[in-house]
């Protein structure tokens, strides 16, 4: 099927080539009758003898039958101009016309042996451009009989021509029959030759540009498979739910490869069945049958055995385990690979076609490669939510114990248990601190967690971000001023709405404007602007003259419990969780952040959010965090 489809590509193009060259031969007609009437001028004013009135005649038929083919060339263009045959009877009109002109050109000017001759061989080019090769070996046969003819009786007497062109004895008719057939059969070849060479150079150009196609159609199909696998990749890296990427997988595979369905299966836990996770394309009475058993299914032994099984037309021999299913849903074909991670197998990917023979090596090579991305996926989406599982649990067990040893701390520091000496205070207000810090960090544990644990797409609402970020600033500015840190807050007037989530965007600018306050010594400045950029993206920057962030450690920043080390050298407080909290957060909001910073100088922190003005834009972009130098 793609073969044929193929070919009918090829068809319309080179198609379309000749309907242009049969304008092009027209266009070069005209050339010629114009050089045609500055000879006759040119031959009036030398005074040579020549019939002009018969010549005026046939150029005069020229025009003629050139308007003509024009106006027949614009009607095939607009009312048929994908056949192909119209415009090949075009072209056979305009040689045999201009064959026939020039023939009468030839007799008026010398006969056999007229200068005009020469001109045959253009018509075998044109042919052999314009024609298939054969018809440029008739047309060279045809002109060589007629020449030969016309020699014949020219020789023989039987016709003269009326004057010769010139009186010199190249073109004088006054040879001997030896010399007129030398002539001849140069002139035979030199046309043959002409012939041979136009539609072998036609055959190899042909050839390279049926060639260039099927290579320029390769690349476009590749070029279309990587954006679509970038897509595939993308959406998947953006679901939170093991149920939600699966189905994102099903469902974008089943449309990258144009086929009617596809499914995963997944091992249980013996590794003795397979059931339906996610699906895409298959009816609810095809997959009422439940699970398969592995045992009767030879096919999916194999599969899970590490076998990539590729079907061109189901039949009951393929030994499935329900054959009269797959044959009610309408399924001809189907290519299944296993969902494996290095040597552990998670279950079977399947892709279904209603055509048989659908899957070619490349289908097989390119499926190859997303059941392998997708079971990375699945795999890693696995661990996160593990970890985020871990670190929620582990966060909520440790927290009330803590707690309670805070509380005893600081009843014991106040000396309501009894008098203490200055040391016992230092060491009890050390201890108090210490347990703050960890406390501190576990809240952040439990936010980060509860933000990966998200299994469903939040609902964006338009959101005033103005006033949310001088309500923040305003309580970090009292922090600031202790510090005797100048804090400018500057908030475009007019912005629009944007499209987000309150607690996210508090857990932004809360984290962002911390961080600034935290690592900008005394007698600095942090700026806080917000403004926007065009219709559909705000722009908040916090720009401080802090401490900054030696340019070793910049990629490492959105590491989880990072923290540079001139951070740590000037405060023991930080947990190193805070920017991976805001890029979590901008990347549910579907923004973007980027870093600038050098250390003794300063940092920038730029974050880019969505507003309500970009809510016809595709839902899903990929999120995205840059660090650079200032």
């Amino acid at each position: 099927m793609e073969l044929a489809k193929e070919l009918v590509r090829q068809q319309v193009f080179f198609r379309r080539e000749l309907s242009e060259r049969v304008g092009w031969f027209i266009g070069l007609r005209w050339v010629a009758i114009a050089v045609a009437l500055a000879g006759m001028w040119i031959a009036h004013a030398l005074r040579l003898e020549l019939r002009l009135k018969s010549i005026a005649g046939i150029i005069a038929a020229i025009v003629v039958y050139n308007i003509l083919f024009t106006i027949a060339c614009r009607y095939l263009r607009r009312f048929s101009p994908d056949r192909e045959k119209p415009f090949e009877i075009c072209a056979h009109g305009q040689i045999v016309c201009d064959l026939s002109a020039l023939f009468g050109l030839i007799f008026y000017t010398g006969g056999f042996y007229s200068p005009l001759v020469l001109f045959i061989i253009f018509h075998i080019i044109l042919a052999g451009i314009l024609l298939n090769p054969i018809h440029a070996y008739i047309y060279s046969g045809l002109m060589i009989i007629g020449l030969g003819l016309l020699g014949y009786l020219q020789h023989a007497d039987l016709i003269q021509p009326p004057i010769p062109l010139f009186s010199h004895t190249m073109f004088n008719s006054g040879h001997s029959l030896g010399e007129g057939v030398f002539l001849f059969l140069i002139l035979a070849a030199a046309v043959l030759v002409t012939a041979f060479l136009v539609t072998s150079i036609k055959r190899s150009l042909r050839i390279k540009g049926r060639n260039l196609l099927v290579f320029c159609k390769e690349l476009d199909v590749a070029n279309a498979k990587l954006t679509a696998l970038y897509d595939f990749v993308k959406h998947m890296a953006l679901c939170t739910e093991y149920q939600a990427l699966m189905d994102s997988a099903t469902r974008n595979t089943a449309r990258i490869m144009g086929v009617k369905a596809c499914s995963i299966k997944l091992l249980d836990d013996q590794a003795n069945a397979l059931r339906f996770a996610s699906t895409y394309g298959l009816s609810q009475n095809y997959l009422a049958r439940g699970n398969i058993d592995i045992d009767k299914s030879p096919i999916n032994q194999k599969i899970i055995a590490g076998a990539v099984y590729s079907i061109g037309k189901i039949e009951e021999r393929d030994y499935f385990q329900y054959p009269e299913n797959i044959l009610k849903e309408g399924i001809s074909s189907m290519l299944c690979l296993p969902l494996r991670v290095e040597k552990r197998v998670l279950g079977v990917f399947c892709v279904y076609s209603e055509a048989s023979f659908s899957f070619s090596k490349r289908d097989v090579d390119f499926f190859t490669l997303v059941a392998d991305l997708t079971a990375l996926a699945m795999q890693n989406l696995k661990s996160e939510l593990n970890k985020s599982w871990f670190l929620q649990k582990a966060a909520h067990q440790l927290r009330s114990p803590l707690n309670a040893v805070d509380t005893i701390l600081k009843v014991l520091r106040k000396a309501y248990a009894g008098p203490l000496n200055e040391r016992q205070g230092e060491m009890l207000l050390q201890c108090e601190r210490r347990i703050e810090s960890l406390s501190a960090m576990l809240h952040d544990l439990l936010k980060l967690g509860i933000k990966r644990a998200g299994s469903t797409a939040m609902a964006l609402l338009p959101i005033d971000l103005g006033p949310l970020l001088a309500q923040l600033a305003a309580v970090f500015k009292a922090e600031a001023e202790e510090k005797q840190i100048a804090m400018i807050l500057s908030i475009d007037p007019g912005l629009p709405l944007a499209l987000g989530e309150e607690r996210l965007l508090d857990d932004i600018c809360s984290n962002l404007l911390s961080n600034a306050v935290k690592y900008t010594p005394p007698g600095g400045s942090v700026r806080v602007t917000l403004h926007s950029e065009d219709e559909e993206r705000l722009c908040l920057q916090v720009i401080d003259t802090g401490i900054g962030i030696p340019q070793e450690q910049i990629s490492l920043l959105f590491n989880e419990f990072f923290r540079a080390e001139n951070a740590k050298a000037l405060t023991d407080q930080g947990t190193g969780l805070g920017l991976v909290i805001v890029k979590e957060a901008i990347n549910r909001l579907r923004g973007t952040i980027m870093i600038e910073s050098r250390e003794n100088e300063g940092t920038r922190v730029i974050c880019r959010f969505p507003t309500v003005h970009s809510m016809t834009t595709p839902a899903c972009p990929a999120p995205a965090a840059f660090i650079t130098d200032l």
